[in-house]
Protein backbone atom coordinates (compact mmCIF):
# COMPACT_ATOMS: atom_id res chain seq x y z
CA UNK A 1 0.00 0.00 0.00
CA UNK A 2 3.03 2.40 0.93
CA UNK A 3 4.53 1.95 -2.58
CA UNK A 4 1.09 2.58 -4.53
CA UNK A 5 0.78 5.54 -2.58
CA UNK A 6 4.52 6.57 -3.29
CA UNK A 7 3.40 5.61 -6.98
CA UNK A 8 0.39 7.99 -7.29
CA UNK A 9 2.21 10.84 -5.36
CA UNK A 10 -0.28 11.26 -2.59
CA UNK A 11 1.22 14.48 -1.61
CA UNK A 12 0.92 15.94 -4.77
CA UNK A 13 -2.86 14.61 -5.06
CA UNK A 14 -3.49 16.08 -1.62
CA UNK A 15 -2.10 19.54 -2.81
CA UNK A 16 -4.44 19.40 -6.54
CA UNK A 17 -7.90 18.72 -4.07
CA UNK A 18 -6.56 21.47 -1.61
CA UNK A 19 -6.35 23.61 -4.37
CA UNK A 20 -9.75 23.52 -5.61
CA UNK A 21 -11.55 23.75 -2.69
CA UNK A 22 -9.43 26.75 -2.01
CA UNK A 23 -10.56 28.38 -5.12
CA UNK A 24 -14.27 27.53 -4.43
CA UNK A 25 -14.55 28.57 -1.16
CA UNK A 26 -11.99 31.28 -1.08
CA UNK A 27 -12.00 32.84 -4.26
CA UNK A 28 -15.28 31.88 -5.75
CA UNK A 29 -17.63 32.17 -3.03
CA UNK A 30 -16.42 34.68 -1.22
CA UNK A 31 -16.68 37.09 -4.30
CA UNK A 32 -20.46 35.74 -5.12
CA UNK A 33 -21.20 36.26 -1.08
CA UNK A 34 -20.30 39.96 -1.61
CA UNK A 35 -23.12 40.64 -3.62
CA UNK A 36 -25.41 39.54 -0.93
CA UNK A 37 -26.65 36.47 0.84
CA UNK A 38 -29.23 35.55 -1.52
CA UNK A 39 -26.23 34.64 -4.42
CA UNK A 40 -24.86 31.21 -3.62
CA UNK A 41 -23.20 28.15 -5.72
CA UNK A 42 -24.91 25.62 -7.14
CA UNK A 43 -22.49 22.55 -7.40
CA UNK A 44 -23.83 20.95 -4.20
CA UNK A 45 -21.20 20.01 -1.67
CA UNK A 46 -21.25 16.42 -2.64
CA UNK A 47 -21.33 16.69 -6.68
CA UNK A 48 -17.89 19.14 -6.48
CA UNK A 49 -16.38 16.72 -3.71
CA UNK A 50 -16.80 14.06 -6.82
CA UNK A 51 -15.53 16.39 -9.45
CA UNK A 52 -12.16 17.09 -7.10
CA UNK A 53 -12.21 12.96 -6.57
CA UNK A 54 -12.34 12.99 -10.98
CA UNK A 55 -9.44 15.32 -11.04
CA UNK A 56 -7.08 13.53 -8.32
CA UNK A 57 -7.95 10.23 -9.68
CA UNK A 58 -6.95 11.61 -12.99
CA UNK A 59 -3.76 12.87 -11.67
CA UNK A 60 -2.81 9.47 -10.18
CA UNK A 61 -3.15 7.91 -13.52
CA UNK A 62 -1.00 9.95 -15.13
CA UNK A 63 1.70 9.74 -12.30
CA UNK A 64 1.39 5.79 -12.49
CA UNK A 65 1.53 5.80 -16.54
CA UNK A 66 4.40 8.22 -16.34
CA UNK A 67 6.48 5.65 -14.11
CA UNK A 68 5.54 3.07 -15.92
CA UNK A 69 7.09 4.02 -19.20
CA UNK A 70 9.99 6.05 -17.17
CA UNK A 71 11.38 2.71 -15.85
CA UNK A 72 14.82 2.57 -17.66
CA UNK A 73 15.73 6.48 -17.24
CA UNK A 74 14.27 6.68 -13.76
CA UNK A 75 16.98 3.79 -13.02
CA UNK A 76 19.78 6.11 -13.50
CA UNK A 77 17.59 9.55 -12.78
CA UNK A 78 16.13 9.12 -9.50
CA UNK A 79 16.71 5.23 -8.86
CA UNK A 80 15.46 6.09 -4.71
CA UNK A 81 12.48 6.77 -6.47
CA UNK A 82 11.91 3.67 -7.99
CA UNK A 83 8.38 2.14 -7.52
CA UNK A 84 7.87 0.24 -10.43
CA UNK A 85 9.25 -3.26 -10.74
CA UNK A 86 10.21 -3.05 -6.85
CA UNK A 87 7.28 -2.36 -4.65
CA UNK A 88 4.41 -2.30 -7.62
CA UNK A 89 4.38 -4.91 -10.32
CA UNK A 90 4.24 -3.49 -14.21
CA UNK A 91 0.76 -5.30 -14.51
CA UNK A 92 -0.92 -4.06 -11.56
CA UNK A 93 0.63 -0.62 -12.88
CA UNK A 94 -1.16 -0.70 -15.72
CA UNK A 95 -4.49 -2.18 -14.83
CA UNK A 96 -4.60 0.52 -11.93
CA UNK A 97 -3.89 3.26 -14.79
CA UNK A 98 -6.75 2.12 -17.13
CA UNK A 99 -9.53 1.37 -14.03
CA UNK A 100 -8.70 4.42 -12.13
CA UNK A 101 -8.56 6.84 -15.50
CA UNK A 102 -12.34 5.19 -16.91
CA UNK A 103 -13.66 5.75 -13.54
CA UNK A 104 -12.49 9.20 -13.42
CA UNK A 105 -13.82 9.89 -16.84
CA UNK A 106 -17.17 8.62 -15.70
CA UNK A 107 -17.62 10.41 -12.67
CA UNK A 108 -16.65 13.37 -14.68
CA UNK A 109 -19.44 12.83 -17.04
CA UNK A 110 -21.63 12.54 -14.23
CA UNK A 111 -20.80 15.78 -12.61
CA UNK A 112 -21.81 17.03 -16.45
CA UNK A 113 -24.69 15.77 -16.55
CA UNK A 114 -25.75 17.60 -13.40
CA UNK A 115 -25.34 20.95 -14.12
CA UNK A 116 -26.80 19.84 -17.62
CA UNK A 117 -23.47 20.43 -19.52
CA UNK A 118 -22.34 16.84 -20.28
CA UNK A 119 -20.10 18.04 -23.37
CA UNK A 120 -17.61 19.28 -20.38
CA UNK A 121 -16.81 15.72 -19.90
CA UNK A 122 -14.60 16.12 -22.52
CA UNK A 123 -12.05 18.17 -20.42
CA UNK A 124 -11.90 15.03 -18.24
CA UNK A 125 -11.25 12.78 -21.27
CA UNK A 126 -8.62 14.79 -22.98
CA UNK A 127 -6.83 15.48 -19.79
CA UNK A 128 -6.72 11.54 -19.02
CA UNK A 129 -5.57 10.94 -22.68
CA UNK A 130 -3.29 13.84 -22.74
CA UNK A 131 -0.98 12.48 -19.70
CA UNK A 132 -0.42 9.20 -21.83
CA UNK A 133 0.53 10.53 -25.08
CA UNK A 134 2.85 13.34 -22.83
CA UNK A 135 4.34 9.82 -21.16
CA UNK A 136 4.92 7.95 -24.02
CA UNK A 137 6.16 10.17 -26.43
CA UNK A 138 5.63 14.74 -25.86
CA UNK A 139 7.52 14.45 -22.73
CA UNK A 140 10.49 13.32 -24.30
CA UNK A 141 10.33 16.40 -26.94
CA UNK A 142 11.71 19.64 -26.80
CA UNK A 143 9.19 22.16 -24.36
CA UNK A 144 6.18 21.05 -25.39
CA UNK A 145 5.77 17.99 -22.75
CA UNK A 146 6.95 21.15 -20.43
CA UNK A 147 4.34 22.95 -21.87
CA UNK A 148 1.25 20.26 -21.59
CA UNK A 149 2.14 19.31 -18.15
CA UNK A 150 1.92 23.41 -17.80
CA UNK A 151 -1.45 23.53 -18.57
CA UNK A 152 -2.73 20.50 -17.18
CA UNK A 153 -1.83 22.59 -14.19
CA UNK A 154 -3.42 25.33 -15.08
CA UNK A 155 -6.39 23.39 -15.37
CA UNK A 156 -7.01 22.34 -12.07
CA UNK A 157 -7.92 25.68 -10.61
CA UNK A 158 -9.79 26.39 -13.99
CA UNK A 159 -12.07 23.24 -14.03
CA UNK A 160 -13.80 24.89 -10.51
CA UNK A 161 -14.22 28.21 -12.49
CA UNK A 162 -15.85 26.30 -15.43
CA UNK A 163 -18.04 23.96 -13.18
CA UNK A 164 -18.84 26.66 -10.86
CA UNK A 165 -19.81 29.17 -13.15
CA UNK A 166 -21.90 27.95 -15.94
CA UNK A 167 -24.85 26.77 -13.36
CA UNK A 168 -24.25 30.31 -11.22
CA UNK A 169 -24.09 31.96 -14.74
CA UNK A 170 -27.51 30.85 -15.70
CA UNK A 171 -29.26 31.14 -12.62
CA UNK A 172 -27.68 34.80 -11.77
CA UNK A 173 -27.14 36.55 -14.81
CA UNK A 174 -26.24 40.12 -13.37
CA UNK A 175 -23.60 38.80 -11.14
CA UNK A 176 -20.11 40.05 -12.74
CA UNK A 177 -19.06 37.12 -13.94
CA UNK A 178 -16.08 39.12 -15.64
CA UNK A 179 -14.26 39.77 -12.21
CA UNK A 180 -14.31 36.11 -11.06
CA UNK A 181 -12.87 34.85 -14.00
CA UNK A 182 -9.90 37.32 -13.92
CA UNK A 183 -9.35 35.71 -10.70
CA UNK A 184 -9.72 31.84 -11.78
CA UNK A 185 -7.49 32.73 -14.85
CA UNK A 186 -4.73 34.76 -12.65
CA UNK A 187 -4.58 31.41 -10.35
CA UNK A 188 -4.49 29.31 -13.46
CA UNK A 189 -1.91 31.19 -15.14
CA UNK A 190 0.43 31.60 -11.75
CA UNK A 191 0.02 27.53 -11.72
CA UNK A 192 1.15 27.66 -15.49
CA UNK A 193 3.73 29.51 -14.61
CA UNK A 194 5.69 27.94 -11.57
CA UNK A 195 4.57 24.52 -12.95
CA UNK A 196 6.87 25.52 -16.30
CA UNK A 197 9.56 26.55 -14.37
CA UNK A 198 9.48 23.78 -11.86
CA UNK A 199 9.74 21.30 -15.26
CA UNK A 200 12.50 22.94 -16.75
CA UNK A 201 14.47 22.57 -13.76
CA UNK A 202 13.39 18.48 -13.53
CA UNK A 203 14.83 18.42 -17.09
CA UNK A 204 17.77 19.88 -15.92
CA UNK A 205 18.49 17.72 -12.91
CA UNK A 206 17.06 14.93 -14.96
CA UNK A 207 19.81 15.67 -17.97
CA UNK A 208 21.94 12.60 -17.36
CA UNK A 209 19.77 10.07 -17.84
CA UNK A 210 17.15 11.62 -20.59
CA UNK A 211 20.32 12.59 -23.06
CA UNK A 212 21.12 8.68 -22.51
CA UNK A 213 17.81 7.50 -23.80
CA UNK A 214 17.72 9.69 -26.70
CA UNK A 215 15.36 12.81 -25.13
CA UNK A 216 14.80 16.28 -26.75
CA UNK A 217 14.48 17.80 -23.48
CA UNK A 218 15.65 21.63 -23.72
CA UNK A 219 19.06 20.94 -21.64
CA UNK A 220 19.70 18.65 -23.97
CA UNK A 221 18.92 20.72 -27.17
CA UNK A 222 20.35 24.16 -26.40
CA UNK A 223 22.44 23.26 -22.94
CA UNK A 224 22.30 23.43 -19.22
CA UNK A 225 23.47 26.66 -19.27
CA UNK A 226 21.01 27.79 -21.92
CA UNK A 227 18.11 26.33 -19.49
CA UNK A 228 19.12 28.02 -16.70
CA UNK A 229 19.62 31.11 -18.24
CA UNK A 230 15.60 30.81 -19.57
CA UNK A 231 14.46 29.20 -16.51
CA UNK A 232 15.97 32.65 -14.26
CA UNK A 233 13.70 34.97 -17.38
CA UNK A 234 10.78 33.38 -16.57
CA UNK A 235 10.88 33.59 -13.10
CA UNK A 236 12.02 37.34 -13.02
CA UNK A 237 9.00 38.17 -15.89
CA UNK A 238 6.85 36.40 -13.02
CA UNK A 239 7.96 38.82 -10.31
CA UNK A 240 7.64 42.08 -12.26
CA UNK A 241 4.22 40.33 -12.70
CA UNK A 242 3.82 40.24 -9.02
CA UNK A 243 5.08 44.08 -8.54
CA UNK A 244 2.88 45.02 -11.20
CA UNK A 245 -0.22 43.37 -9.11
CA UNK A 246 1.53 45.02 -6.00
CA UNK A 247 1.30 48.89 -7.01
CA UNK A 248 -2.86 47.73 -7.36
CA UNK A 249 -2.99 46.35 -4.37
CA UNK A 250 -1.05 49.36 -2.74
CA UNK A 251 -3.71 51.97 -4.67
CA UNK A 252 -6.33 49.88 -2.64
CA UNK A 253 -4.50 49.99 0.42
CA UNK A 254 -4.90 45.79 0.36
CA UNK A 255 -1.72 45.87 3.00
CA UNK A 256 -2.31 42.17 4.03
CA UNK A 257 -2.08 41.34 0.20
CA UNK A 258 1.05 43.37 0.06
CA UNK A 259 3.07 41.78 2.48
CA UNK A 260 1.86 38.42 1.62
CA UNK A 261 3.17 38.94 -1.79
CA UNK A 262 6.63 40.44 -0.71
CA UNK A 263 7.46 37.87 1.69
CA UNK A 264 5.56 34.61 0.74
CA UNK A 265 5.94 34.83 -3.06
CA UNK A 266 8.97 38.08 -4.13
CA UNK A 267 11.35 36.82 -1.90
CA UNK A 268 10.98 32.99 -2.25
CA UNK A 269 11.25 33.86 -6.06
CA UNK A 270 14.64 36.09 -5.85
CA UNK A 271 15.72 33.00 -3.49
CA UNK A 272 14.61 30.50 -6.48
CA UNK A 273 16.36 32.68 -9.30
CA UNK A 274 19.66 32.56 -6.61
CA UNK A 275 19.56 28.56 -6.58
CA UNK A 276 19.16 28.44 -10.11
CA UNK A 277 22.27 30.50 -10.50
CA UNK A 278 24.53 28.09 -8.45
CA UNK A 279 22.79 25.31 -8.73
CA UNK A 280 25.67 22.41 -10.46
CA UNK A 281 24.45 19.45 -8.76
CA UNK A 282 21.53 17.11 -9.46
CA UNK A 283 20.71 17.54 -5.81
CA UNK A 284 21.24 21.59 -6.11
CA UNK A 285 18.85 21.48 -9.34
CA UNK A 286 16.11 19.36 -7.22
CA UNK A 287 16.26 21.80 -4.16
CA UNK A 288 15.43 24.19 -6.83
CA UNK A 289 12.24 22.46 -7.70
CA UNK A 290 11.65 21.63 -4.47
CA UNK A 291 11.46 25.34 -4.28
CA UNK A 292 9.23 26.52 -7.48
CA UNK A 293 6.38 23.91 -5.89
CA UNK A 294 6.75 25.44 -2.70
CA UNK A 295 6.36 29.03 -4.22
CA UNK A 296 3.35 27.34 -6.39
CA UNK A 297 1.36 26.36 -2.85
CA UNK A 298 2.33 29.80 -1.49
CA UNK A 299 0.64 30.92 -4.19
CA UNK A 300 -2.80 28.97 -3.70
CA UNK A 301 -2.23 29.68 0.33
CA UNK A 302 -2.71 33.62 -0.64
CA UNK A 303 -6.37 33.07 -1.58
CA UNK A 304 -6.68 32.83 2.34
CA UNK A 305 -5.99 36.56 2.34
CA UNK A 306 -7.83 37.54 -0.47
CA UNK A 307 -11.15 36.20 1.72
CA UNK A 308 -9.65 37.91 4.53
CA UNK A 309 -9.26 41.25 2.52
CA UNK A 310 -13.07 40.76 0.91
CA UNK A 311 -14.80 40.05 4.52
CA UNK A 312 -13.12 43.59 5.70
CA UNK A 313 -14.93 45.37 2.97
CA UNK A 314 -18.50 44.42 4.59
Amino acid sequence: MFAFLKLIRIQNLLIIAFTQYMVRWCLIYPILNNYGNDFTLQLNNFNFFLLVLSTVMIAAAGYIINDYFDVKIDKINKPERLVIDKGVKRRVAMGAHTVISIIAVLIGLYVSWIIGHWKLVFIHFICATGLWFYSTNFKRQFLIGNIIIATFTAIVPLVVGIYDLIPIHKIYPTVNHLIIWKWVLGVSFFAFITTLLREIIKDIEDYEGDKEFGCKTMPIVIGIKSTKAIAVVIALATIVCLAYLQIGQIHIKDWASFYYFCFALQLPFAFLIYKIIRANTKKQFRFAGNTAKFIMLMGVCYLFVFTYFLSSLK
